[in-house]
């Protein structure tokens, strides 16, 4: 994907917020945790990571990048080109398999963590050459970065420390 110097002046700030959304709904799932009623707080946020920071983000992103790619990649810095849907299409299959690994086993929970978790590395490892190599300072593609590595190494240290 190429950047294009202006493709993102003009664009709507409000989608640097969007791939936010996992992360607010997690913590607003996860608030109640806080209370101390319930007993197991741990297995429990680790699946609220799991169906918000997988399950609703990857659906999110994926209705985003599938139906608003032109905005997503002005929000982004790109060019739009064919690669957005495809972004859009792995996120909404992320999003249905966290779904619905979220009510199996904890297996089923480390597999859907790998894989996001492999993805979403890698896709920051390409905003960050992004970042050094164009000088692409877009919202979503400096602010991603935060979802791209803290996400991952969170569920990942969770399911170590809590399964």
């Amino acid at each position: 994907m190429r950047q294009n110097k202006k493709s993102h002046e003009g664009s709507n700030p409000w989608l640097g917020v969007l791939p936010f959304l996992g992360i607010i709904l997690f913590v607003i799932a996860s608030f109640p945790l806080l209370s101390g009623s319930h007993t197991d707080w741990r297995h429990q946020l680790l699946l609220n990571g799991i169906t918000y920071m997988i399950g609703w983000a990857g659906i999110g992103t994926g209705i985003s990048h599938v139906f608003f790619g032109d905005k997503i990649s002005k929000s982004i810095g790109f060019e739009q080109n064919m690669f957005e849907t495809e972004v859009g299409y792995i996120s909404l299959s992320l999003g249905i398999v966290a779904l619905l690994a979220s009510s199996h086993s904890t297996q089923y929970w480390l597999a859907i963590i790998l894989a996001s978790s492999l993805y979403r590395l890698m896709c920051g490892y390409l905003h960050i050459q992004e970042i050094i190599k164009k000088k692409n300072y877009a919202i979503n593609n400096t602010a991603i970065l935060v979802i791209d590595i803290i996400v991952p190494i969170f569920l990942l240290l969770a399911y170590r420390a809590w399964v």
